[in-house]
């Protein structure tokens, strides 16, 4: 069920005000700006595929900015642009991305950002929380604020499908909609793997099928103790040692996975803003750690500090 919004209705005076409001809505908290003060047209359609979010903007020129002041949010997206008509110009981390129809680029709304359109345009926009993406963090932000053409390279194949997506709005049964999303993941996963030079595209067709989905079934499990090889090879219908094939494939191991993106949101949960009040205990049993003393270990060997530590730092950053 898609969800469409414009300004036409409204008077003059009002249009940038409600538009702000309902990009911030739409999508993570932004600064808007205009080239001038005069009549303002803007409509933003948006729907959900899954785990996947999808908005359509179309609108005269303007610019959106994400400035450190306004991040503030627990939850991590990974925004996906894709420009349809118009110019539009993506800056993050220092480097800024020019883009033509059917180009598109990476930004993270954790960190700053600016998008800005120069012409009257449409855009959409692909939100995935961080976490689904089973992509290494320095992998992620190399590919912010990076062109990726339409018309080469895997942008043949990753553009078109998500332009697809966007375009049909019409509800998906209960199976298609988590697959479609699951497609969309393992397909921009498989774009960041190539431009990153980690691996190349002989990967066997069933890993980049069926990898994505056992990562995101982990993502959505891990404060569970009761993860495993045996429970997760089971609920996918293959065998544990075909589970670990797949994970050897990436340099690693099944345990060492799971424990690793326990950490990750573990640290995430301590180093933010306000949390001092939350015991170590309660993040470690969050996360799926049974013994809060392994927990702290594991910790200090990954991140080279201990939990409370971790937690003191973020409360210096207040």
């Amino acid at each position: 069920m898609s969800d469409v919004r414009s300004t036409n209705a409204l008077p003059v005076g009002e249009q940038l005000a409600f538009w702000h409001n309902l990009v911030c809505d739409t999508f993570v908290r932004l600064d808007v700006a205009t080239p001038g003060t005069g009549p303002f047209a803007g409509s933003l359609t948006s729907h959900q595929v899954g785990s996947l979010r999808i908005a359509t903007v179309d609108a005269d020129p303007h610019c959106v900015t994400r400035r450190p002041r306004l991040i503030s949010s627990d939850e991590e997206f990974t925004h996906i642009g894709l420009l349809c008509k118009g110019q539009a110009v993506v800056e993050q981390d220092g480097r800024q991305a020019s883009l033509h129809p059917g180009d598109l680029a990476f930004y993270d709304t954790a960190r700053p950002f600016l998008l800005g359109f120069r012409e009257s345009m449409e855009w959409k926009v692909f939100m995935l929380p961080r976490r689904l993406l089973s992509i290494p963090e320095a992998d992620l932000r190399a590919m912010s604020a990076e062109t990726v053409h339409g018309n080469e390279g895997l942008g043949r194949l990753v553009i078109p499908f998500l332009a697809g997506l966007a375009e049909q709005t019409g509800p998906y049964s209960e199976e298609s909609s988590p697959r479609l999303a699951a497609g969309a993941v393992c397909l921009l996963e498989t774009l960041v793997a190539e431009r990153s030079g980690r691996q190349g595209l002989t990967a066997e067709a069933d890993q980049l099928s069926l990898s994505p989905r056992i990562r995101a079934y982990i993502n959505e499990r891990l404060p569970d103790p009761g993860l495993s090889p045996e429970s997760i090879a089971r609920a996918h219908h293959i065998s544990v040692r075909y589970l670990h094939k797949l994970f050897q494939r990436e340099g690693t191991t099944v345990h060492r996975w799971i424990q690793q993106r326990r950490l990750e949101e573990a640290r995430r949960e301590l180093s933010r803003q306000g949390r001092a009040a939350v015991t170590i205990a309660f993040v470690a049993h969050r996360w799926g750690f049974a013994d809060p003393a392994h927990f702290s270990r594991s910790f200090r060997a990954a991140y080279g500090m201990t939990p409370r530590e971790c937690r003191e730092f973020g409360r210096i950053g207040e």
